[in-house]
């Protein structure tokens, strides 16, 4: 282990750390802040001749191609782009202490992916055991499944008073229900609960109601987290 490795890997830490804490206030991260951080990318020079070109080039591309599609569906931000390119460039190899094989041979960016994923994944089991009862039986199959893993059922009240908290309860001036099972990143939730609070003021709804929300999930934090695993444990194959 070299002191240009440490450095790579401390630097890292300390631009995932930064932006975990502005994703976490925020759930946004100025272009400027990634300008300071696209020197990182220089790594690359001192680790491109240790990959496997192939093989690099492929978890690269499938990683930010990956990433790329859910920013294009609106299911994640520019922010989780930018890093996951700066990532992918600057941390071309790390060395794990264990199944430390392909992390060195270039699989690094597709193996923070996964990691990622997967505590994610995690996140939202939990979520499913905690809405085990509260689904309503005479919704369609995939509309409840999708409830189960990324929903929450909250009183307006609490909505009101929240914040990163999407309504998947749609509700019309008439007071029509009905339900949706995703939003876009680039809806405001401030604006919501203005619209919300209009409804109650109206008397459409009430505040003891119930309704289904979503989190507005905070990714870059489980990128850390997966980044600071990969740094422990490769791929296990």
């Amino acid at each position: 282990m070299n002191i240009i490795y440490l450095i790579q890997v401390v630097s890292t830490l300390v631009m995932l750390i930064h932006t975990s804490i502005l994703d976490i206030k925020t759930r946004e991260v100025d272009l400027k802040v990634w300008l300071i951080y696209s020197p990182l990318i220089l790594f690359l020079y001192f680790d491109y001749k240790l990959v496997i070109p192939f093989l690099y080039l492929y978890s690269v591309i499938t990683t930010n191609v990956m990433i790329y599609v859910f920013y294009r569906l609106a299911l994640m931000g520019g922010a989780d782009l930018f890093l996951s390119v700066i990532l992918s460039l600057s941390n071309a190899v790390v060395y794990p202490f264990f199944f430390p094989k392909l992390s060195e041979e270039g699989i690094e960016p597709l193996v923070i992916l996964l990691y990622a994923s997967l505590l994610i994944g995690i996140t939202a089991l939990g979520n499913v055991i905690r809405n085990l009862g509260h689904i309503n039986g005479d919704l369609p199959f995939t509309t409840k499944l999708s409830l189960m893993i990324s929903g929450k059922r909250i009183k307006v009240r609490d909505f009101l008073n929240s914040k990163f908290l999407f309504p998947l309860t749609q509700i019309d001036e008439k007071g029509n229900v009905s339900l949706r099972t995703t939003f876009s990143v680039d809806e405001d939730d401030a604006e919501w609960r203005k619209k919300f609070q209009e409804y109650v003021n109206k008397g459409i709804i009430k505040e003891d109601d119930e309704i289904w929300v979503i989190w507005g999930v905070p990714v870059i934090p489980f990128i850390l987290a997966g980044y600071v695993i990969s740094l422990i444990i490769g791929l296990p194959i």
